[in-house]
């Protein structure tokens, strides 16, 4: 039996398929077995170990940042509209 080695890219999509939709969809429709969706996404969990917490395992670095940089503008713009709000109770 010979072994297919699968690409790099090819996992990650799979890996992104299997979140969106469950193992054993993807599985279904990639023609794997899900033990090979597993153990890549253990491997890939191993591997980025160092990555920041909250970070998604399937969310590169450029999704992370610009999604954390929206809820900083969101909690910025929530602050003023407190702010303002303590100012307006405290003239009362």
């Amino acid at each position: 039996m010979t072994r297919k080695s699968n690409s790099k890219d090819f996992k990650e999509d799979a890996l992104r398929l299997a979140e969106r939709e469950g193992v054993s969809q993807a599985c279904e429709k990639l023609g794997l077995r899900p033990n090979q969706i597993y153990d890549w996404r253990r491997h890939q969990a191993s591997s980025q170990s160092l990555q920041p917490k909250g970070m998604k395992t399937v969310e590169t670095l450029e999704e992370y940042t610009r999604r954390l940089e929206h809820e900083v503008s969101e909690l910025t713009e929530a602050n003023t509209i407190l702010k303002k709000a303590m100012g307006f109770m405290v003239g009362r």
